[in-house]
């Protein structure tokens, strides 16, 4: 019983350490106002896309 506790708790654990590096449990960006050319959230995208181009160039 100690063991299955033990494992559905790292199992969760790691999901967690996960959703977290990936920002999933970060708040909703809201677009800014002041650059209605590109919002707040299409500016993340971006970003999100050049770091996994750059992650997948070191591999």
């Amino acid at each position: 019983m100690r063991e299955e506790h033990q494992r559905l708790y790292s199992e969760r654990r790691k999901v967690k350490r996960e959703k977290s590096r990936r920002g999933l449990f970060l708040p909703p960006l809201h677009d800014d106002d002041a650059e209605p050319d590109v919002s707040l959230s299409e500016k993340l995208k971006t970003a999100l896309v050049e770091s996994k181009k750059h992650r997948q160039r070191r591999l």
